[in-house]
């Protein structure tokens, strides 16, 4: 296990491009908030960071945004458009490039070692996809991927199930959350009714309204006046005894992760669950559907509860009925956490851009 205190050597600081085709400013995804604080957390360990991006820097950003044109393209295309773009890039001038995703044009002439990590798995969104679109795209993913890890010098994977699907995985480096921004509440600033938090969509594999549903009929009527499910996405949920906050501030999603009694994501996929850390952090209690990312964070329910889905309704309910219980899994949570701390993650890429850069001067 990395040392969370490892600091970048004297005289070994490095030139790191760090590829994302968008940043938070532009986008809500997972990944593009992961190539944001790993990028910050290059720049405090003493790194030159630039990421090579569509989208333009913004006030937190502590590196380098180098914006590359997007083309004339639909938005739904920008992972090709920036693959593309990126053939377009002068990377002699780095001493390491760490691709988030669509590395797969990038040659090997010319370039600093490379390195890929895959953020879970086109095959897994391919089996989980409910649209026809969404599946199209990422049956079109799958080769592309597969490509990428190829060219890659070195390939992690954040999760054991990403692994599984990725074979040239060769280290798992999990995703990171910022500890200093997800802060657990003390038990007064919890709210005064039980509160169940839902971050992500209301379709798709999210379940949103699936849980909504599940609320209304099979967990609300079993809880005291005033329960309420929190809802964080992307559309309204339905149903009795629920507060939509659609799509918020950071501030205010911490704030609501903090105040929440638990928090559940039933997804049916989810090739790691950052909500799930940022719960833990939270000092709130987590509930999750058996996927492979949630089996993982929680080491198969050791640290949060992973339940069927004919069982989700009646763990709920427990865990909001049950003080005693939620402490436990909120004091395991707090304890499972500090394992996925920024300068701990970034610690491990450190060492693998040290030894690539070694292997090729030798």
């Amino acid at each position: 296990m990395v040392n969370s205190n490892i600091v970048a050597r004297k005289g070994d600081s490095l030139r790191i491009a760090l590829l994302h085709a968008d940043l938070p400013n532009e986008s809500k995804g997972g990944v593009a908030h992961q190539t944001h604080h790993l990028a910050n957390s290059f720049v405090e360990r003493g790194h030159s960071v630039t990421v090579i991006t569509f989208s333009p820097s913004f006030d937190e950003c502590l590196y380098a945004v180098e914006t590359i044109s997007r083309p004339n393209i639909p938005r739904a295309a920008d992972s090709f458009g920036y693959a593309f773009a990126l053939t377009r890039v002068d990377f002699s001038r780095f001493d390491i490039i760490h691709a988030m995703g669509d590395n797969y044009l990038i040659g090997s002439n010319n370039r600093p070692p490379l390195v890929r990590t895959m953020h879970g798995s086109a095959k897994d969104e391919l089996r989980t996809a409910e649209s026809l679109k969404r599946k199209l795209f990422q049956a079109v993913l799958v080769p592309l991927e597969t490509l990428g890890a190829v060219r890659a010098d070195y390939v992690t994977g954040i999760s054991e199930a990403t692994r599984a699907r990725v074979p040239q995985v060769r280290e798992i480096i999990a995703n990171g959350v910022d500890l200093g921004r997800f802060t657990p509440a003390a038990l007064t600033n919890k709210e005064s009714a039980p509160t169940l938090l839902f971050v992500g969509t209301k379709t798709g594999r999210k379940r949103g309204q699936w849980l909504a549903d599940m609320w209304s009929r099979d967990i609300k009527p079993f809880l005291p006046e005033g329960a309420t499910l929190w809802s964080v996405a992307d559309a309204p949920l339905e149903g009795d005894g629920i507060v939509n906050h659609g799509r918020v501030p950071l501030e205010t999603l911490t704030n609501l992760f903090r105040r929440a009694w638990a928090f559940c994501l039933p997804s049916t996929y989810e090739g790691f669950g950052v909500p799930y850390i940022e719960a833990f952090a939270s000092g709130t209690a987590v509930i999750a559907s058996p996927n492979p990312g949630a089996v993982e964070v929680t080491q198969n329910g050791k640290f949060g509860i992973v339940a069927q889905d004919d069982r989700i309704a009646g763990e709920i309910v427990s865990v909001l009925t049950d003080a005693s219980r939620r402490d436990a899994l909120v004091q395991a949570g707090l304890r499972r956490v500090t394992e996925y701390d920024w300068q701990r993650i970034s610690a491990q890429y450190e060492e693998i851009f040290h030894s690539l850069i070694g292997a090729r001067k030798h």
